[in-house]
């Protein structure tokens, strides 16, 4: 699915930094980018996250920055979606920064140096941990009690130093990652990507997804290969040995189980594919999730 420019701050009286908060069953599933630089607070929800080429499991108590222009969404489990009553609920509380408008507030252009470089590391997307990822979290829920202007400016500054002086993060992005997207083709990559979100663990035809996007195969090939900067067989197989990393993580599931559930048929393929992913086998990633 191609990513939509939103416009995010255009048209508010404040159009330096906006705060939204997200309380409903699940996430907006429109895989989107804009000017303006996101830091996410997701409280409460699971799924999958995609930002730049980077693909991952996502759940409750992450903290992550968007840079600016940088192509994401975050899309919820099926069972989100089902009309089956559960439990399931998606909270969030994001903080959008236009980068150049808040550099417009410095006077003096030396003070502004490390934001500037903060910005531009940004643009790979940050996932926070540790002290930085409680600070920032606890800072961000503040300023949404915060009433006064003046207040609420500086308590965006004060996010903004915490962010800036933090050493616990990990870069999403791969290092040469460049949005390659273009407005005019937004829905086509919305359908591919919710139909490789929703059908992962099982087999999927290279034919049934060109059809899904109105394409023949060698077409849909080249434009995937150019949006996502990954071929579609590695980037189904990331997907897959995601969701595997999650069930490693939160059952007891025996290796070829573990295959099985995320959609790949041949054990040998798996274990090959989990390796080039993670550097070491599945068993040897589950001995180092329980410390043994």
């Amino acid at each position: 699915m191609k990513p939509i420019f939103a416009k995010i701050l255009d048209g508010k009286t404040n159009d330096t930094y906006g705060i939204k908060v997200v309380d409903a069953p699940y996430f907006g599933t429109d895989f989107h980018f804009h000017e303006e630089c996101q830091l996410v607070y997701h409280i409460e929800s699971e799924g999958r996250v995609m930002i730049g080429d980077s693909i991952a499991n996502f759940g409750d108590d992450e903290l992550i920055f968007v840079g600016s222009n940088l192509p994401h969404v975050w899309h919820n489990s099926k069972q989100y979606f089902s009309n089956l009553p559960t439990n399931t609920h998606a909270r969030s509380v994001s903080l959008f920064i236009h980068p150049e408008k808040i550099l417009d507030t410095f006077r003096e252009p030396e003070n502004i140096q490390r934001i500037k470089s903060f910005f531009q590391l940004a643009r790979r997307g940050m996932k926070f941990g540790g002290d930085a990822k409680r600070e920032v979290s606890q800072a961000l829920v503040k300023l949404l009690a915060e009433t006064e202007e003046i207040g609420r400016l500086i308590g965006v500054l004060e996010i903004l130093k915490l962010l800036c002086d933090a050493k616990d993060y990990q870069l999403l992005t791969s290092p040469g990652y460049t949005n390659n997207y273009q407005l005019k083709d937004n829905d086509r990559m919305d359908k591919i990507l919710k139909y490789i979100f929703d059908n992962f663990n099982q087999d999927i035809l290279l034919s049934h997804v060109a059809e899904v996007s109105n394409m023949n195969k060698q077409a849909f090939c080249r434009y995937f290969k150019n949006r996502t900067q990954k071929t579609f067989a590695t980037f189904v197989n990331e997907v897959r040995i995601g969701h595997a990393c999650k069930l490693i993580a939160e059952t007891d599931l025996q290796i070829s189980e573990l295959a099985y559930h995320s959609g790949f048929s041949n054990l040998s393929h798996f274990n090959r594919f989990f390796k080039m992913a993670k550097g070491v086998t599945p068993k040897e990633y589950k001995k180092m999730l329980v410390g043994v």
